[in-house]
């Protein structure tokens, strides 16, 4: 997916990147999570079909919370300098892969210890 050559090029960037994303995935989570917690609120007030919906818009929220944390992450830092060349690199491995097989597999490289 990636070779070493662009993983030593692009290192401190990538690491901006694989960071952001995780920040974002994780307030994602949390959201969903308060989501679900007001649905459970609106479901013990007698409005059952409000949780309901509420609750569901929580699941399709978080089913999509791998690519919308990349593209979070992407407008985020997207005017920095540098960053056009990386984002090329990572959305070329994007047509092939998932964006959460891609992010796990840029961190597992990122985190390898150097040869």
């Amino acid at each position: 997916m990636f070779t070493q050559g662009q993983i030593d090029e692009h290192r401190e960037r990538l690491q901006q990147v694989v960071a952001t994303v995780h920040h974002f995935s994780a307030l994602i989570f949390i959201l969903t999570f308060v989501g679900y917690g007001v649905a459970v609120y609106l479901w013990f007030q007698d409005q059952p079909w409000a949780g309901l919906i509420v609750a569901t818009f929580s699941y399709l929220f978080f089913r999509q919370f791998r690519s919308l944390s990349v593209g979070l992450a992407r407008m985020k830092l997207r005017g920095r300098p540098g960053f056009a060349e990386t984002w090329n690199m990572l959305d070329e491995a994007m047509k092939s892969e998932r964006p959460q097989a891609v992010i796990l597999a840029l961190e597992t490289r990122l985190r390898a210890p150097r040869e």
